[in-house]
């Protein structure tokens, strides 16, 4: 039996909870700022990926776009971390002959690093602006760690993608997975105002659109699978 097909979280298939993953965090960064923006008194009004005017966590800070922060971005670490085992399962499929090794440090990275870092990240935000310095500095400490994870993640399965499957797709999604390190490259050599803020934004927004394309991919190669097993 397809063992991509019975990968589901509970009726939900692999590939629609990947998909469902990247939405709801999406929604979860933007839906914060928007939060933030109609409940606080004189809020920083722009477009974050290209003013970098607020940090993502920003609106942790703050009582009632924190409490809409902290209650989605906490289920979503954990879910997050299934998705990515849903991903490594996928690429088992296409690439059955993928090392053990490499399957074992991305196990590692996204189903054990990557949630854990998030929801230590967020278990350092209390919800008000008055904290002391290191409960600052180890929030931006996991938080780095979860980016840092995720991307490494991304690059090794794009990859991996590509060596199982040399198509047009792939060798997109690799140069996709590679853009958020050219974009701390790019935080690191330029003295843009607000540098650090937009090439979060911008690195968040790729990693999640990454995961969605890997979701739809999914959903793309079982329908693909089902045509075939009917004829």
């Amino acid at each position: 039996m397809n063992r991509i097909k019975t990968l589901k979280l509970g009726c939900i298939p692999a590939s629609n909870t990947i998909l469902l993953t990247g939405i709801l965090l999406l929604i979860w960064a933007f839906g914060s700022y928007l939060i933030y923006i109609l409940t606080t008194q004189s809020p920083i009004l722009c477009f974050p990926p290209f003013s970098g005017c607020t940090s993502i966590s920003n609106a942790g800070d703050y009582p009632f776009s924190g409490l809409f922060y902290r209650s989605l971005i906490l289920p979503l670490a954990p879910l997050l971390g299934l998705s990515m085992y849903f991903i490594i399962q996928f690429l088992k499929k296409i690439n059955p002959h993928i090392h053990s090794n490499i399957k074992h440090t991305l196990f590692a990275l996204g189903c054990i690093i990557l949630p854990i870092s998030l929801i230590i990240t967020e278990a350092f935000k209390d919800g008000h602006r008055s904290h002391p310095s290191y409960i600052i500095e180890l929030h931006v400490l996991f938080a780095g760690i979860a980016f840092l994870t995720l991307i490494i993640f991304q690059i090794i399965a794009s990859f991996q993608l590509l060596k199982a499957q040399n198509s047009i797709f792939y060798k997109f999604i690799f140069f996709f997975s590679l853009l958020p390190i050219m974009l701390i490259m790019l935080q690191l050599l330029t003295h843009i105002q607000h540098i650090n803020d937009i090439v979060e934004w911008n690195v968040f927004t790729v990693v999640i659109i990454w995961n969605i394309l890997i979701g739809l991919r999914m959903r793309k190669y079982k329908e693909s699978s089902l045509e075939a097993n009917k004829q």
